[in-house]
């Protein structure tokens, strides 16, 4: 009797042990089951927040050298008559759109076919042959020079990267009378006094081989030395706000930071004497929560070039009215540089 009472507690007691056991495995699912949803619901915030901060970022490649060089029939142009202004656009990697404009000059302005050309604002125009005819007008009775100037933006960008520019002397010939000019007096006429002509047999030339050197312009900008070095260097262009529809950058020196998309330009460039392998590099945003930027590889650049970036964001954190970008090229430290000081540069962003 005693030995079936044994039997029957030691039976009762492992029951309890495998009800608690599977009560406890219960308990632990409908926890995990509960955190997991926790954990989902917070998931898409957390990204939502990191995609809200990094909402833009574009790149435009500027080659070592690119340039523009304008031309006329003449730096002195008169008013009221038109002229015709071109550029050759030298190592032009990318299609594009080219403005004119020209600084303010008093009493200086320029018309384009029956469009009046205001100062310090770019024109647009129709440029397939690469020039634009234009008509100067002056109102002063002098010579007036004015500078001019011929910008290009790449397709997709919203700022110029390579500008041409030269200075024309506008002359209002109506009235205005030449520089230098001498006040004419009487000529004055001398009888030359004949000399005996020295007669010389010229002596024969043999004409040597032609000889042609080539120099490399800009200290050889672009040409890579494979002794040389690699020298990455990072440098703010300018802060401003993204419109959040139409993507267009505008500078300012002290960004609205409500309801914009507040933007950083800089640009790296390699200013060593070696073509740089791919490179990346981070961008610590002023957000809230803060964020850093990774970017992808980047191409390698030559001696001289650069890319112009822009990286916008939302989120600011709005809790102060300042905020600090940084931004860190080759983070990793895998580039073989000469100098590692200028791959980081801080800037404090000013708000209001």
């Amino acid at each position: 009797m005693e030995n079936d009472l044994k039997k029957t507690q030691s039976r009762l007691g492992g029951v309890a042990v495998r009800a608690l056991a599977i009560f406890g495995f219960l308990a632990i699912i409908i926890v995990g089951m509960w955190g997991s949803v926790q954990v989902a619901r917070g998931i898409p915030n957390a990204f939502s927040s990191f995609a809200s901060a990094i909402v833009s970022f574009t790149s435009i490649f500027v080659p070592a050298g690119e340039k523009i060089a304008l031309s006329a029939p003449s730096l002195t142009i008169n008013s009221s008559e038109p002229f015709v202004l071109s550029w050759t656009h030298e190592k032009k990697s990318i299609e594009g759109s080219y403005t004119f404009r020209y600084n303010c000059a008093d009493g200086v302005s320029f018309m384009s076919a029956s469009t009046t050309v205001y100062c310090n604002v770019p024109f647009n125009f129709t440029h397939s042959s690469n020039q634009i005819t234009l008509t100067p007008l002056s109102t002063n009775n002098r010579f007036v020079d004015v500078q001019v100037f011929i910008d290009f933006t790449p397709n997709g960008a919203n700022r110029p990267t390579v500008t041409g520019q030269t200075t024309f002397t506008i002359q209002n010939t109506g009235n205005a009378t030449s520089p230098g000019t001498l006040t004419p007096t009487t000529p004055v006429t001398t009888t030359p006094t004949p000399t005996t002509p020295v007669v010389t047999t010229p002596r024969p030339v043999t004409a040597g081989p032609t000889q042609t050197q080539v120099y490399p312009i800009n200290g050889g900008v672009g040409v890579s030395n494979p002794n040389g070095y690699v020298d990455l260097t990072a440098r703010i262009l300018e802060i401003g706000v993204v419109d959040k529809s139409s993507g267009v950058f505008t500078a300012s020196s002290t960004p609205s930071r409500t309801n914009t998309r507040i933007a950083v330009r800089f640009a790296v460039e390699n200013i060593g004497t070696k073509t740089s392998p791919e490179f990346d590099f981070n961008a610590v945003l002023p957000t809230l929560p803060a964020n850093i930027f990774s970017a992808p590889l980047q191409q390698a650049l030559a001696p001289g070039d650069r890319i112009e970036f822009t990286v916008g964001f939302d989120s600011f954190d709005a809790s102060k009215p300042d905020g600090l970008f940084v931004v860190n090229i080759d983070p990793a430290g895998r580039i073989n540089e000469r100098n590692k000081d200028n791959n980081i540069v801080r800037y404090t962003i000013t708000t209001r």
